[in-house]
């Protein structure tokens, strides 16, 4: 009874299928793969498809006990497994390249009337094309590889254009330096922060040899003059590496003429100045801890009644702080007129300090000059290698109103605050280009 009831249903259901079935376009064995992915739950052989047509079928028989419309679509299944296999296959001309190209395009036409009917989004559109665009347009290793090189050539470019600006800049340097700081019980850098160079290029020419240790190995102390100009200056002292106290260097100095001169007209300079209300120093080293590098701030605690027994000193890096600075001192007298400005300074304060360790002052290569504003400061000179073991370090004192000249290809710098009392000195780095001809 259930096979009668399913017969008719049969025939009602798939008979326009029966029928298209000799105008389908899909070729037989696409057909069959379409079919044949329907899973079926029983198999009742093979059937041709004239015998299901005729009739000769027993279709009450076939379809007593089936399933449904999965079994249905089984008959289906067979018959067109028998077609394939029965229908002699014919040679077909092959299409050319246009008819190629106008069957593709046909199929991504149904293609995209289909999404669009269902709906599909652009993501699960190229989600579902993937592996025929990554065939069609494949990503080479070479593409990949400049694209990465241009991104990473970009972001180093904006970083770089940063660091250029004179503010991002010292900013930067702070940062670096705060974080140095915070390294230093992890790691003590300081050994190699002083070297001149962390690997020797044996392919640099200008550098010490043991043969440039001639010049220093019979120097025991410094000598101190006055009126002196600067071929004397060039051809006695700083030709042969001997550093020298000039004492009538800053006599017509308008600071050294006045006895109001005091750490308020050093700080005033740095608070009264808008350009430099954010001024960031290349080096700030104090026993009162500036807890960043915002200079104003440091020189308010300076100032600040509350504080006592303290050193500082500072390294001007930035182009307006270092003319600032001019106010306070003149050009010397003994200079030529061919040797250019300082292109750094450095100021060294200190009220009422009784410490005795020397600190170093990694001052550049060149032409380094000291001016004693007040107070004293004393200074040590050492050899760098290798004529540390023949020549001897060199000792002195630096008063109120003398200047200490050296070129330091050969020294590097030390010094001691005056113990016990009020000392100001400034430090400037200047280009010397005479040392190079000699």
């Amino acid at each position: 009874m259930i096979g009668l009831l399913y017969a008719p249903a049969f025939s009602h259901k798939y008979s326009h299928f029966i029928k298209n079935a000799g105008n389908l376009k899909l070729p037989y064995q696409q057909g069959l793969h379409v079919i044949s992915d329907m899973r079926c739950s029983t198999t009742r052989g093979r059937y041709s498809f004239q015998a299901f047509i005729s009739g000769k079928l027993n279709m009450q028989n076939y379809f007593t006990g089936s399933e449904g419309p999965r079994d249905e679509l089984c008959v289906i299944a067979n018959v067109f497994s028998n077609m394939a296999a029965r229908v002699p296959r014919a040679r077909k001309r092959e299409p050319d390249y246009q008819e190629k190209l106008q069957q593709i395009e046909q199929e991504l036409c149904a293609f995209c009337d289909y999404v669009e009917q269902v709906g599909f989004s652009p993501e699960e559109v190229r989600y579902i094309c993937a592996p025929y665009t990554n065939i069609l347009f494949p990503r080479s290793t070479l593409k990949l590889v400049l694209q990465y090189i241009t991104f990473i050539s970009l972001i180093a470019g904006v970083i770089y254009s940063s660091t250029q600006m004179t503010i991002i800049n010292l900013h930067v340097a702070a940062l670096g330096r705060i974080f140095l700081i915070q390294l230093l019980p992890v790691w003590d850098w300081t050994k190699i922060f002083y070297e001149n160079c962390l690997v020797n290029n044996p392919m640099y020419r200008f550098s010490l040899t043991e043969n440039d240790c001639i010049t220093c190995e019979t120097l025991d102390h410094i000598e101190r003059i006055s009126d002196v100009d600067y071929q004397l200056l060039v051809e006695k002292y700083l030709s042969r590496d001997g550093p020298v106290i000039v004492n009538d260097a800053m006599t017509q100095w308008p600071v050294m003429k006045t006895d109001n001169f005091y750490f308020d007209n050093v700080t005033s300079i740095y608070l009264d100045d808008e350009k430099l209300s954010d001024t960031v120093p290349c080096v700030l080293t104090s026993n009162l801890r500036p807890g960043s590098s915002d200079l104003s701030a440091f020189l308010k605690r300076v100032l600040s009644p509350r504080s006592d027994k303290w050193f500082v000193h500072w390294q001007n890096c930035d182009i307006h702080a270092v003319k600032a600075l001019r106010k306070l001192s003149q050009r010397p007298y003994f200079l030529a007129g061919s040797v250019p400005p300082a292109h750094f300074n450095w100021v060294l304060m200190s009220s009422q300090y009784n410490g005795k360790t020397f600190r170093r002052l990694d001052v550049d290569t060149g032409l380094i000059i000291i001016s004693q504003l007040r107070g004293v400061t004393m200074f040590k000179l050492s050899p760098h290698t290798p004529c540390n073991t023949s020549c001897p370090e060199l000792h002195g004192e630096l008063h109120e109103g003398e200047m200490l000249v050296l070129a330091n290809y050969m020294w590097s710098l030390e010094y001691c605050p005056g113990r016990f009392m009020d000392n100001v000195a400034i430090i400037t780095e200047t280009v010397w280009e005479e040392y190079k001809k000699m």
